[in-house]
């Protein structure tokens, strides 16, 4: 094998680990926006539930994450709050976990 022919395939095996290692970022990246977004919309839809007076708003949050492609782990009620915590699997790597809560606006001082 000669020089240049050595040189072409150590580029093309560098380049392709690059394209690789972004590829697993971005499906990271990917599964933490998911999860993040699929939590607000959880937790938004329990406390929903609570201020129309629902006796579920857990089982809402678990409708409303799995129809964003989570799981819910854990949904927890703090008076007139709601704290939810889902999971999103992401394909090939670690499945991410993200948390948010949600409740009536605070007062503005009025």
């Amino acid at each position: 094998m000669s020089t240049g022919a050595a040189s072409t395939l150590a580029w093309t095996g560098a380049v392709t680990a690059v394209i690789a290692g972004a590829s697993l970022l971005g499906t990271g990246m990917l599964a933490q926006a998911r999860a993040a977004t699929a939590a607000d919309l959880a937790a938004l839809a329990a406390a929903d539930a609570m201020a129309v007076g629902s006796a579920s708003p857990c089982a809402v949050a678990e409708d409303a994450a799995r129809r964003n492609g989570a799981r819910l782990i854990s949904c927890v009620e703090h008076g007139d709050e709601v704290v939810v915590h889902i999971r999103v699997d992401a394909s090939v790597l670690p499945a991410v976990d993200a948390a948010a809560r949600a409740g009536p606006a605070p007062d503005a001082g009025r």
